[in-house]
């Protein structure tokens, strides 16, 4: 699929890539709608057990294209089908069963910053920059003041979105934000590497943990615990449960089919 988003599926590794280095990938109702789609046939193919998100040209996505947003004064269709749009995309991308990692190639402000909190896992470029930066012009990220309190620090969080300040990659990952912070010639290979050895682990059951993972702290945790031990019982019925305890005994790698 061509445009302002790639998509790219190689062995069980999906790539969504936005596509408008010009503008240094920052969203526009068109890029909105492929990316919505490209999520869409990504989650419906069972094939894929890893989701990488990144950016084309020097920038993970700067968040909403400013031009198109001058726009909704005259045409208040543009922002009904923005409001629209965006938050189907997200939650699309929250409930996406398998593990996202957010390669951050440059800059990741305001909604780029966003997709990173709904990613499993940011690895970053040592030169990126990353922040929620709506404060400066626009108010406050929605998606950003949702989650960013659950993946660093409150106050972390409340320095980072109240001041609007951008921070470094080495900051945040100070902060618990970013998992990793590499050179930038070595950043593709890296998320790769990681992308390829999730991809090897039991399909089934990287799902049940992504989706135990997303609810703790939003439900009582015995109640979650028991979800927890349930998912792990139906697991151990899987043949790739059975395939895992037969590698073990005869000291190979394990070849999982998501069965």
């Amino acid at each position: 699929m061509s445009g302002p988003i790639d998509y790219v599926k190689d062995g069980h590794i999906a790539t969504i890539r936005m596509n408008r280095p010009e503008a240094m990938n920052a969203i526009n109702i068109s890029m909105i709608e492929q990316f919505d789609a490209v999520l869409t046939e990504a989650a419906a193919d069972h094939d894929v057990r890893v989701l990488i998100l990144t950016g084309v040209g020097k920038a993970f996505c700067v968040g909403a294209d400013i031009k198109e947003l001058k726009g909704w004064e005259s045409d208040a269709s543009l922002r009904e089908r923005f409001y629209a749009l965006a938050p189907s995309m997200f939650r699309k991308l929250e409930e996406f069963r398998t593990p996202v990692i957010a390669a951050v190639n440059g800059i990741a402000v305001a909604g780029g910053f966003e997709l990173c909190c709904y990613a499993d896992i940011v690895i970053a470029a040592e030169d990126a920059k990353m922040g929620d930066g709506h404060a400066n012009f626009v108010g406050f990220g929605p998606a950003s003041a949702a989650l960013a309190p659950y993946l660093m620090s409150r106050k972390k969080a409340a320095e980072l979105l109240f001041t609007g300040d951008i921070w470094t990659a080495a900051d945040l990952a100070d902060a618990g934000f970013v998992n990793r912070v590499v050179p930038s010639d070595q950043l593709e290979t890296t998320v790769r590497k990681m992308a390829e050895k999730i991809a090897s682990k039991q399909p089934i059951a990287l799902a049940a943990a992504k989706a135990l993972m997303r609810r703790a702290g939003s439900v009582d945790n015995s109640l979650l615990l028991s979800h927890a031990f349930e998912s792990a019982q139906r697991i151990f019925t899987t043949q790739d449960f059975a395939e895992g305890l037969k590698a073990f005994e005869e000291k190979r790698p394990p070849v999982f089919k998501g069965r």
